[in-house]
């Protein structure tokens, strides 16, 4: 998928999910979302890929679904520390379980729509791919572009 439909998906998720648990959110943790939304995905893509035989190809190192919700973790706790020291509050412990749970979802929604493609994910050793459609199918990627803009709208009703 391209990297506008993965960013525009998960923020969709992401703000989603902020709204339905946190009655309003703070401005603080929107930036966070927002944040983690972007960072996220680009940690994945730009450490996720590697080149065989002249041609980029997805790595483990990212692309599992074992080690994805890790790098999801890892961005969003670094994200979370990093934000609270620059606006000089520290996060509550359920925004910084929940910025851990955003981060793990990100990570997965970018599997998700990373296995619909040729190139799938590892399931383990082995690659799985739900559909084997090219990453960059312009329909593909406007519908989930479309919903991620959805569920913005969504979130904000």
């Amino acid at each position: 998928m391209k990297a506008i439909t993965h960013d525009a998906f998960s923020l969709g998720v992401g703000l989603y999910l902020a709204y339905r648990v946190e009655q309003p959110p703070t401005l603080t943790f929107l930036l966070l979302v927002v944040w983690l939304a972007f960072a996220t995905n680009e940690v994945i893509d730009i450490l996720g890929h590697m080149t065989r035989g002249g041609r980029s190809v997805r790595s483990f190192w990212t692309h599992s679904v074992f080690t994805a919700p890790v790098w999801g973790i890892a961005v969003a706790l670094a994200s979370a520390y990093l934000l609270g020291a620059v606006v000089g509050q520290a996060m509550s412990i359920s925004q910084g379980l929940f910025a851990g749970v955003i981060g793990v979802v990100f990570a997965f929604s970018h599997l998700l729509l990373d296995s619909l493609t040729e190139g799938g994910i590892y399931l383990g050793e082995r690659r799985l791919a739900l559909a084997h459609l090219r990453y960059d199918n312009y329909v593909l990627n406007g519908v989930f572009t479309a919903l991620g803009v959805l569920l913005v709208f969504a979130a904000l009703a």
